[in-house]
């Protein structure tokens, strides 16, 4: 029996939802019948409390599972724990293969030269979705960010030309009646750092983290941020849960989120067409970049080696390739049916699965004991300028770092 602690319980459903569903769990039961062994996921911790079960129940000797699910704003802290197993040194396990196994996370997970996690290929952050119905109510091509996407003039710019044509006050009573943004005024200058190639915390040359608050290109973001929100172009609601209610609703054209809510959207939540876009590029970037973090898989290093190779061996299997999607491009027959159109996929989710297109959200190194948002959040309320808010967070940001650092 091979347990994987969740913060939520997975089951084969009784239905399933699609063939490559049918096609997994007939590949998973086939490997458990053929290799002798049971798996399972349980929930037995929250996001937040999964370093705590597996530290204290390794340190007892006594693993609660014989592998751990962590949150992305816990990898790290897994990883630097001395409680995980290196699975660098498993024969069972290819943890280089990266047509398996999240490259962007491996980076996170390794120190020196010892690998401590793997997790599955990630689903990018921080992608744009735009409703068809309001660009065309706007007078612009419904697939306009598409051709700009892909001639390259995706940039900040046009961003602001199109968003002040996409805010519209319909029957002239001076209150908007649809704005081109829905506004996560944290989410929003992160996107706007990256892609404009900056960093907000990166890995020097020593193998420390550092923070890239000084850095021009992360001050030029959080200014061309701090500009977007002098204009009536976004909107905020008022619950932190009403973002994606609101572009549901067709209060904005545009929403910032993760591109796994394309499966929401296509559940009748959203009536209106829509597509997918990657966040416009700033003048100090030269490709587009998608923010990737994602959860990561630990084994305990109290296993012996014998008993941590068996187990690799059942999660190399549960979570492998599946006979007939394992090919190259198979990846999107998965995909395909979450969405309303194939640009979306041939287009947008292709290139930013790419190296040169992803980058990895570092902040969720201090996550857990920094608030990050407020760098932008009091910017966004005007309670700081860009260059306030920077001189009040570097020293709180780098005293996480130090610890971060010192461990």
């Amino acid at each position: 029996m091979v347990t994987l602690a969740n913060w939520n319980g997975k089951v084969e459903p009784e239905v399933k939802g699609s063939a490559y569903e049918e096609a997994l769990w007939e590949h998973r039961n086939e490997m458990m019948e053929k290799h002798n062994f049971t798996f399972e996921e349980v929930g037995l911790a929250t996001w937040n409390g999964m370093l705590e079960l597996f530290s204290t129940s390794v340190l007892a000797g006594d693993p609660a599972a014989e592998i751990f699910r962590f949150h992305a704003n816990y990898t790290l802290a897994a990883a630097q724990s001395g409680l995980a197993y290196d699975l660098s040194t498993l024969d069972s396990i290819d943890v280089d293969d990266p047509d398996v196994w999240n490259v962007s996370l491996a980076e996170v997970m390794t120190i020196d030269d010892a690998q401590y996690g793997v997790g599955e290929k990630g689903r990018p952050k921080q992608m744009i979705f735009f409703n068809k119905r309001l660009f065309e109510e706007a007078g612009l091509d419904p697939n306009l960010p598409y051709d700009l996407q892909a001639s390259g003039d995706w940039t900040w710019e046009t961003f602001m030309e199109l968003s002040e044509k996409l805010t519209r006050d319909t029957d002239n009573d001076g209150v908007n009646d649809t704005y081109a943004m829905i506004m996560n005024a944290g989410i929003f200058a992160e996107s706007v750092v990256m892609s404009n190639g900056g960093d907000l915390v990166y890995v020097d040359e020593n193998g420390d983290y550092q923070h890239g608050l000084d850095d021009p290109r992360v001050v030029a973001a959080l200014e061309w941020a701090a500009d977007y929100w002098k204009t009536d172009f976004d909107l905020a609601p008022a619950h932190w849960n009403g973002h994606a209610e609101a572009f549901y609703s067709g209060q904005a054209a545009m929403y910032l989120g993760g591109e796994w809510e394309s499966t929401t959207l296509t559940q009748d939540k959203m009536a209106d067409d829509w597509g997918l876009v990657a966040f416009p590029k700033g003048p100090s970037a030269t490709e587009y970049r998608a923010v990737y973090s994602d959860p990561g898989w630990v084994i305990p290093a109290s296993y012996s080696k014998e008993e941590a190779e068996d187990i690799a061996f059942a999660l190399s299997l549960w979570y492998g390739p599946v006979p007939g999607y394992d090919g190259e491009e198979d990846w999107k027959t998965v995909l395909y049916p979450l969405y309303r159109d194939e640009r979306a996929i041939d287009e947008t989710v292709a290139m930013v699965r790419e190296p040169e297109n992803s980058a990895i959200d570092l902040t969720i190194a201090i996550a857990d004991s920094v608030n990050v948002g407020l760098l932008s959040t009091d910017v966004y309320w005007n309670k700081a300028t860009v260059a306030e808010s920077i001189e009040a967070q570097k020293g709180i940001w780098q005293a996480a770092l130090d610890k971060l650092n010192a461990k």
